[in-house]
């Protein structure tokens, strides 16, 4: 086991977009997703992590961001009602492609497009380009002319006619549940609990005394009861299953290491910028099911849940040190 330690002097706690926060100023950044990459478990391996990226593109992914940010930043977001975005990896490559002009993108963008997003192995046919603007110009005309008329400091969601209707199903239900709604908003007796949304956390730490790895994490709410010496993480979770199956997702998509890495960036952030000592630790999925009637819940992690996470999450930080240590090609990875 390698020697790691926190560099506290290097501890913040920011808030950055999502755009900057997936962006090349943190490309070289270990966040719990980027973990999952290196994890033989999950299916990593260190090309993954290093080089490959991910290539998750998906409608379910659209649709729980959409989630996330109606849940918890309602403030910055709206869904626009009368524009239906395409389905599939045509959704993505219409975004990609999207120009305020609403005019059809050239046939370069369009392949570049179709590359990136792994669409017909990247080399459509003239008729399937033909087949693909036909879905999109709708999408991107009508798309153009909203937002030129847009007067709203707050950004546009587009999503298709079916997954609204299933948003607003999520929507309604999370904000139904009070249990949800008392930790997304919790009270305390004396000192009004610390609480936010989408915060990022990002942590240096030092290997063997010889070299830097960088961690990010963005959490999707967390509370701090200054008073009972508290730190909740709170994190959203969409599933295509009844809630009640969410334990089988906890397991395989491996949450738990997810929240013990939130956990263990917001206590360091408690200790250092409220001054708290004797922390109680505490974790909550929040979930709702993406079919209807959209039920929600709330699943708690155990103690048992965050020292499996936090072992699975020291042991895959500690492979990572081993590839940066003994393998030359991944020494780009560490600063001195």
């Amino acid at each position: 086991m390698h020697k790691i330690e926190p560099l506290l002097e290097t501890l913040r706690l920011e808030d950055i977009s999502d755009e900057e926060y997936f962006s090349e100023k943190f490309s070289n950044y270990i966040s719990n997703s980027r973990l999952s990459l290196i994890n033989p478990d999950q299916g990593g391996s260190p090309e993954k992590f290093f080089f490959g990226g991910f290539n998750n593109f998906s409608d379910s992914l659209i649709f729980g961001s959409a989630c996330h940010q109606l849940v918890l930043q309602p403030e910055s977001y709206f869904v626009v009602e009368t524009i239906d975005r395409p389905t599939g990896k045509t959704g993505y490559i219409a975004d990609y492609t999207y120009n305020k002009s609403g005019h059809v993108p050239t046939k370069e963008q369009l392949l570049e497009a179709s590359k990136k997003y792994d669409f017909y192995k990247g080399n459509p046919s003239e008729s399937k380009l033909e087949e693909l603007i036909s879905k999109c110009n709708n999408y991107w005309r009508n798309r153009a002319l909203f937002e030129h008329s847009l007067q709203s400091k707050q950004l546009p969601i587009y999503l298709s006619a079916r997954d609204r209707e299933r948003l607003n199903g999520c929507i309604s239900n999370l904000n139904k549940n009070p249990k949800i709604q008392e930790l997304l908003h919790p009270t305390s007796m004396l000192q009004e609990p610390i609480t936010a949304n989408e915060k990022t956390i990002l942590l240096d730490v030092l290997v063997d005394d010889s070299f830097i790895l960088k961690l990010k994490s963005k959490l999707d709410n967390y509370s701090i009861d200054l008073d009972l010496e508290t730190i909740t993480v709170n994190d959203l979770k969409t599933t295509g299953k009844m809630v009640n199956l969410f334990d089988e997702a906890i397991d395989k998509y491996h949450y738990y290491r997810e929240l013990a890495m939130y956990a263990y960036l917001l206590n360091l952030c408690a200790k250092k910028f409220y001054n708290l000592k004797d922390i109680v630790i505490k974790g909550n999925f929040l979930v709702v099911s993406t079919i209807p009637d959209y039920y929600t819940k709330v699943v708690p992690m155990t103690k048992k849940l965050f020292n499996l996470g936090f072992k699975e999450f020291k042991n895959l930080l500690n492979l990572v040190a081993d590839y940066v240590t003994n393998d030359p090609r991944y020494k780009f990875f560490a600063s001195l």
